[in-house]
């Protein structure tokens, strides 16, 4: 089955910290990609094996928590009948460019028979999917970045 990686980078000028804030979302990133994202049970932990609730803009989730650590939170589901499945991240490193920054890092890795349209091609291109996808995520990073930076 072909397997598809999406990645999108930022630099953000604030040290290396867990800033992700789900609640605020609403807050900082009000007409973007995700919608909502969340453990599926209210005061469930952030940790490997719990189910989650994520909204995008074209419909419902619940993949499982993969990591939660310092340096990466990532999650992972699959579609029906494993047509389409992904593994989404998101990795903090120390900048190497921004002095005392964040190189915030979001990656989907998209695998199933329907992954195919995450490549590359003529037909590709004419659904749009991979576009769409990468334009919400820099979207979702540029929100990022102005809270962050804005010192919310």
């Amino acid at each position: 089955m072909p397997e598809r990686t999406l990645t999108t980078k930022i630099e953000i000028a604030a040290p290396v910290a867990a800033f992700l804030q789900f609640e605020k979302l609403p807050e900082y990133h009000p007409n973007g990609f995700f919608k909502s994202i969340r453990t599926a049970t209210p005061n469930a932990p952030i940790e490997p094996g719990t189910k989650m609730q994520v909204v995008i803009e074209v419909g419902n989730l619940e993949p499982i928590i993969l990591e939660n650590s310092p340096s990466t939170f990532s999650w992972g589901g699959r579609g029906l009948l494993g047509t389409f499945n992904g593994n989404h991240s998101f990795h903090f490193t120390e900048s190497e460019t921004t002095k005392g920054g964040t190189t915030f890092i979001q990656e989907e890795q998209f695998s199933g028979l329907l992954a195919v349209t995450m490549g590359e091609g003529a037909i590709v291109k004419m659904i749009g999917l991979k576009e769409k996808t990468k334009k919400g995520f820099e979207g979702f990073n540029r929100d990022l970045k102005a809270w962050v930076e804005g010192g919310k």
